[in-house]
């Protein structure tokens, strides 16, 4: 019997758009797409929600890592990358729905200390849930699975197959799925709750009723 939802939160439980903050700037398409790749789908971003090196190591290094005619830029990105971050209107009614039919609410996610301490606002639904695991607490990342045993040892009451993990990743749903979780790979708010009420209604042979 499923009794726990764990959830992703970037592009999850709120907005992660690096694509649309980066188009701030004004750059060229080149550079643009250069410095996204430099910073957002580098090692450097990994390094950052490890919580393993500090934030201006990180800093440091992307600096060290770009075309020099392209640094300042690279580090002003860097720097405000705070700005990719939104508040989702349907994250507070979800996690109460969710609790109101007896479920517990969990997140595991990839975060940094640094950002945390930027999204105040964004991540206002936080008190609300039962627990969770951020990246940068155990020096770990998802997809490995040393994150959700850690997790899990955090959490000795949570069984993975009476647990359904949501996230926007595939390599972090297919993780989750060989730990014995179930797993709803996220593309749209309204597209994993109509799969999470399905799954419920599975369990007990009926759909549930309302905002899963």
């Amino acid at each position: 019997m499923i009794k726990t939802i764990i959830f992703d939160i970037g592009k999850v439980l709120i907005g992660f758009d690096p694509d649309t903050y980066i188009k701030r700037f004004q750059f060229d398409p080149e550079k643009e797409a250069y410095l996204s790749k430099s910073i957002f789908g580098s090692t450097h971003w990994q390094d950052l929600d490890l919580g393993i090196k500090p934030f201006e190591q990180i800093r440091e290094e992307i600096a060290a890592s770009v075309i020099p005619a392209y640094r300042n830029d690279a580090l002003r990105v860097f720097d405000q990358s705070y700005l990719t971050i939104s508040k989702k209107d349907y994250t507070i009614p979800w996690i109460h729905s969710l609790q109101e039919r007896g479920l517990l609410t969990f997140y595991l996610s990839n975060y940094s200390r640094w950002m945390i301490d930027r999204s105040g606002e964004a991540l206002d639904f936080l008190p609300l849930m039962h627990g969770g695991l951020f990246s940068c607490e155990v020096g770990l990342i998802k997809p490995d699975p040393a994150i959700f045993q850690s997790f899990l040892a955090r959490y000795p009451q949570i069984v993975p197959e009476d647990s359904v993990f949501l996230d926007d990743s595939p390599w972090n749903v297919e993780t989750s799925l060989t730990l014995g979780f179930h797993g709803i790979l996220f593309k749209s708010q309204e597209q994993a709750a109509r799969e999470l009420k399905a799954l419920l209604g599975a369990e007990t042979g009926l759909l549930v009723n309302g905002n899963l």
